[in-house]
């Protein structure tokens, strides 16, 4: 008979595994387009951002997790932690768009690694099984890639395609934890499977949005000369300081 248990049990085994491949070609797709922009101090603009966004996230989803609506939890955090990523959109509306995804995919990364290192200790302290460490693993680089796909979009399509890559990612979280949280309120193992079977469909397709969200991001790279012309114009200023003061 399939169990809720047996099924979940083969789900964390596929996301380990495709999951992890998953990652790791989005993030090559992800990283030469990376390198294509200027440096930039990203960072801890980066770090505070995911965190604020984390914090942000886990108050909105807290009526949902106090009253154990699992369901809809997944829902929320779907739409929720997608959008918070976005948050450097608001904070650094007026820097180049190139440093603004930049903001973003850190933003991802840093919430997906203190969401990830909280779960991790969680999961230690409640002696569960250690092979949901590689779960959380894959999951904080999915946290990078989801804000890939959707500022990549954002930034580099038109009209109403601009919204396809957040709504990708929206949907993809959403599924990544329906399968857990469905178990948890009681579904049936043909549900479950049914909910675990569309999850990996997901994470197949994961790469091929992250390399067409880093194409997309090909024409937010700066023209050769831009950044000089921009520091002449700030040495400029800086002359025109001197002499007054």
């Amino acid at each position: 008979m399939l169990t809720p248990e047996k099924v979940i049990g083969y789900y964390f085994g596929i996301v380990t595994l495709v999951g992890g491949i998953s990652v790791l070609l989005a993030v090559k797709y992800t990283l030469q387009r990376w390198r294509s922009f200027p440096e930039s101090g990203w960072r801890v603009q980066s770090f505070a951002l995911g965190v604020l966004g984390l914090i942000m996230a886990s108050i909105l989803e807290a009526p949902l997790l106090f009253l154990k609506t699992w369901i809809a939890l997944a829902f929320a955090a779907g739409i929720i932690e997608e959008s918070v990523k976005l948050l450097p959109m608001k904070f650094f509306g007026r820097s180049p768009e190139w440093e603004k995804w930049k903001l973003v995919i850190g933003t991802g990364l840093f919430l997906g690694i203190v969401e990830g290192i909280m779960y991790t200790a969680g999961i230690f302290a409640l002696n569960q099984e250690p092979y949901l460490v590689a779960v959380r693993v894959v999951l904080m680089g999915l946290h990078t890639i989801w804000a890939a796909v959707s500022i990549g979009f954002l930034l580099g399509e038109t009209g109403w395609k601009r919204l396809a890559g957040l709504a990708f990612s929206m949907a993809a979280h959403t599924l990544y934890d329906l399968p857990p949280l469905a178990v948890a309120d009681g579904y049936s193992g043909t549900v479950v499977a049914y909910l675990a079977g569309l999850s990996t469909g997901f994470l197949l397709v994961t790469p091929l949005m992250a390399k067409k969200a880093a194409e997309l991001a090909e024409k937010l790279v700066p023209e050769e000369g831009e950044e000089t012309g921009e520091v002449g114009e700030n040495a400029e200023k800086t002359e025109e300081s001197d002499v007054i003061f």
